[in-house]
């Protein structure tokens, strides 16, 4: 099993088909043909490096104080354990983050590097397009009317993260990752990777782990467990980590993810979709899913 490559731009019918497929087999597309600018998306990883090569200190200041929504956190290096939100104890993850979006609470814009906040807030707009794009699809592709996430989006409560794995120093514990083996919460996450040792990889049905490759300008969607309870499971959100490198392959291994995570509204009600079969989870809404489960993480 691989992850497909899907091309946006090709005929719509083949489009939807391939996305439903991903949907029902893997839970994991790669998509090209998605009309983001490639400028936007390298100035964003720019800034992204420049900020995390700021002063540990520099950094913290954003990860102190009265949290306010709408302002961007500061995450440490191994500050979270992702597989806790499956109930599993690890050492804590070989990441640090900078986390924004409207509904984000968080401590402060930083002034370095300059042009930092105008990247974000573009990258935050081409990436919301590309969502609507793959949710008309999604709905298609379940054999709903193509508008029927739309409502449920009005006022979307999506979040970036961008993330930095840097080279290890040393041998990591027993069990500890770059980010431990989770199922994203949202509906889709929407993510832009870099090529370097110790990369993200797939559970597959048989159990074994997939390195996903990440093809120059595209961008990796997989579904989350909201998408999971919509569909009544019938769409999975599948398992995946990211992986430390070989101790041989420390030297140049820092990679750098932007995370896209697109939720709906915060009060939207997330039941089963209807032709799913008999439900299996009770309703829920969008804001006490996500919250659940990143509670146990921290």
């Amino acid at each position: 099993m691989t992850v497909p490559v899907i091309d946006l731009s090709a005929e719509r019918a083949r489009v939807v088909e391939e996305v439903g497929r991903a949907g029902r087999e893997i839970g994991f597309l790669t998509v090209i043909g998605h009309c983001v600018p490639e400028e936007l998306v390298a100035g964003t990883a720019s800034a992204g490096h420049a900020f995390f090569d700021l002063s540990e200190a520099e950094k913290r200041t954003f990860a102190e104080g009265e949290p306010t929504l709408g302002l961007p956190a500061y995450r440490p290096l191994r500050s979270e354990r992702l597989a806790a939100s499956l109930g599993h104890a690890t050492p804590a993850d070989l990441k640090e983050s900078l986390d924004w979006g409207p509904a984000v609470p968080g401590y402060g814009w930083p002034e370095r590097p300059p042009g930092l906040r105008r990247l974000l807030e573009e990258y935050y707009e081409a990436v919301s397009g590309l969502g609507e794009r793959l949710r008309r699809l999604f709905a298609l592709a379940l054999d709903l009317p193509e508008d029927w996430f739309e409502d449920k989006f009005r006022d979307h409560s999506s979040s970036i993260r961008v993330v930095n794995y840097p080279a290890p120093e040393g041998e990591p514990e027993p069990g500890q990752l770059r980010a431990g083996a989770h199922t994203d919460y949202g509906c889709m996450t929407i993510l832009r990777t870099e090529n370097a040792p110790g990369g993200l990889q797939v559970q597959t049905h048989g159990g074994e782990w997939l390195d996903v490759q990440a093809v120059p300008g595209s961008f990796v969607v997989n579904l989350g467990d909201m998408m999971a309870r919509w569909t009544n499971d019938q769409w999975g959100a599948t398992l995946h980590r990211v992986a430390v490198p070989p101790a041989d392959l420390h030297a140049g291994s820092r990679r750098q993810t932007i995370v896209f995570f697109h939720d709906p509204r915060a009060d939207a009600v997330i039941e089963c979709i209807p032709g799913c079969g008999t439900p299996r989870y009770g309703p829920v809404t969008a804001l006490e899913h996500v919250n659940a489960k990143a509670a146990a993480t921290h």
